[in-house]
Parts: structure tokens; sequence; C-alpha cells
């Protein structure tokens, strides 16, 4: 599965989302574009939001639709990021275009123009179960192993006392992260909606991850300058200055985009704010 929320000009602000389904009969049929679409050339179906009325309020106007992604009418274009993956096959994220696209009625997912609700409660999941902290800790691991083979004025890196500071200051941001991580779990547990804890988990989350990548940077100064031809599986090319660094600018670059999807930092921070104290 991949799923198709996003739209040009339709990400945060989802609502104004404009891929249309009009029903003819026993099928709707598609039509419009989606896009950052994770995995869409891998993928056998897409569960779809689509403007189903333009009557009331936006939110009211959208449902959400099983799409077999081998439909006549549907093509992908890939993006390519700015880290610098370009082998084949082996992008992230894609366009994805639909061309009166039929889609039989019983691919409705519940009521027609309840698609928002629906696609609410799929996000609270999203936003919260990702489990940033093992891979937080991964990456954290990684960056000590890298500050000590990286010198400065003669010593490793991981010997500076400034440097010291950071790794400790960030090794207590990702204990905070996973302790909300347990509390978003310990809700799933008792059969709880997540609630407002996967807008805290996705938010903190994604900006300790970024605060990783840049760390890493800082650690390994030019030798993260970012080689293209060493993003390609076939490439003979040999890393410079010690294992680990050419995978360092390529990730500090993903990771730009992970405070943005599943709502940006900014939307989250609106949510906690209106739902936990009331602004």
């Amino acid at each position: 599965w991949c799923q198709g929320y996003s739209e040009p000009g339709s990400g945060s602000d989802l609502a104004s989302l404009r891929t249309k389904a009009e029903r003819q009969g026993d099928h709707y049929v598609v039509n419009g574009q989606k896009i950052w679409t994770t995995n869409a050339h891998f993928a056998d179906w897409i569960f779809c939001l689509v403007r189903t009325s333009n009557e009331g309020k936006r939110q009211e106007g959208i449902s959400f639709l099983l799409i077999d992604m081998k439909s006549p009418g549907i093509t992908l274009d890939p993006i390519y990021l700015v880290d610098g993956t370009r082998t084949p096959m082996r992008h992230e994220v894609n366009q994805v275009f639909f061309t009166d696209v039929k889609v039989p009625v019983e691919n409705l997912v519940g009521e027609e123009n309840k698609g928002w609700t629906y696609a609410k409660y799929l996000l609270e999941f999203e936003r919260g179960g990702q489990a940033f902290g093992p891979r937080l800790r991964k990456a954290y691991r990684h960056l000590q192993t890298l500050s000590k083979t990286q010198m400065s004025e003669g010593e490793p890196l991981s010997a500076d006392p400034q440097w010291r500071e950071k790794m400790a200051a960030l090794g207590m941001e990702i204990d905070a992260v996973e302790m909300n991580e347990l509390m978003f779990y310990s809700s799933l547990k008792t059969g709880d909606a997540p609630g407002n804890m996967g807008s805290v988990v996705k938010m903190r989350g994604t900006e300790v991850g970024q605060k990783l990548t840049e760390l890493a940077v800082e650690a390994v100064g030019w030798y993260g300058t970012p080689f293209t031809e060493l993003r390609n599986y076939d490439s003979n090319v040999v890393p410079v200055g010690g294992e680990y660094v050419d995978d360092v600018s390529p990730r500090y670059f993903n990771n730009r985009k992970t405070t943005i999807y599943g709502g940006s930092s900014e939307v989250q921070r609106n949510v906690l704010a209106k739902a936990m104290l009331g602004l």
C-alpha cells in the first residue's frame, strides 16, 4: 500500500485537496494528482483522499477510496530528492497522476464525504507509531563512534568538552522522546486512541532526528561534502574520512523532510496549543 494524501498546494492544508471523484453508476471516476507518495512505484494499492463534494466546509466533502495502482489512467513520475540518490527504482517518493481512473463504488471506505474523519484517525498512528526512539538511539551510537574517528586539534573530537556537552544534551532529548513514545504505546495497549500524544511524539522525534544529522555533519566537517556517485550501489568510489562519513550528508539532506510530512512541526504545535492548552 501507499498513501495518497498530499497534493501540490495541499500538504499541511490538506483539506484544500482537489483530486476529484465523480460518481458514475457503480464507479467513481477519479481525476487529479498526488505528490510525495512514498514507494508508489512498489505499491499494489493506494488509499486515497478525494473530493466528492464542494458543498459546506472543505473537510465535509472528502471521501476515502481504495484504488488499484494497476488501474488504467494511473501514471507515476519519480521525484529525486536532494540526498543524491539517482539509482533507477531506488528513489523514495513520487507524483501520482489520475486520468479518468475508474474505481468501483465498493472501494469506498465508510461513508461518502466522511473521509476526513478516517484520515485524521489514521494520522494519529502515523505520527506517533514510527518508533523514533530505537532509530534515534542507533544513530546516536553511530555518532559516538564517528566522533572518536574525527580529529580536533590533535585529539579525537569525542574528547572535546564542548562536543561532549552537545552529545549529553542530545542524549537527554532522546531519553525524553523514548518516554513520550512509551506513553503513546501504553495508551494503545489499553485500547485508547493515541490522541494528542501522536503529535508530541512526531514533533519531537523528527526534530531530535534532525539535530542528530546536524551534529554528524558538524563532526565530519568537509569530509561530509556530498559525493553523488557514492549514492549509487554500483559505485567504486572509496569514501574519504573514515567509517560512516559517506552517509552523513545524504542523511542530513533527506531528514529535512521529516518535520514537514505527516503534518509539519508548526501544525503539530497548533494542534497541541488548541487541544492541550486551550489556545
